[in-house]
């Protein structure tokens, strides 16, 4: 592994990071309606709120694929 197959690695691992301290909210109703309700800051989410858990791990695959490809294209 090469210094720059690293960096993607440490950036790979803080958007991630930084993905799980801002998810998605969304709201469901009791007739089963869905309102996405945005990004906002884990530690001050909405009572009234969930984190919209398939969107935060779309999100991850998403770039979990970028990264490894960026990996694999910076291998000596």
């Amino acid at each position: 592994m090469n210094g720059k197959q690293k960096k993607v690695l440490i950036i790979v691992a803080f958007v991630i990071l930084g993905m799980l301290l801002y998810p998605p909210f969304h709201q469901i109703f009791k007739a089963g309606q869905v309102i996405g309700l945005g990004y906002g800051w884990i530690f001050e989410a909405p009572s009234y709120a969930t984190i919209d858990i398939g969107v935060l791990i779309t999100q991850w695959i998403g770039v979990l694929i970028v990264g490894a490809i960026a990996f694999f294209m910076l291998k000596d």
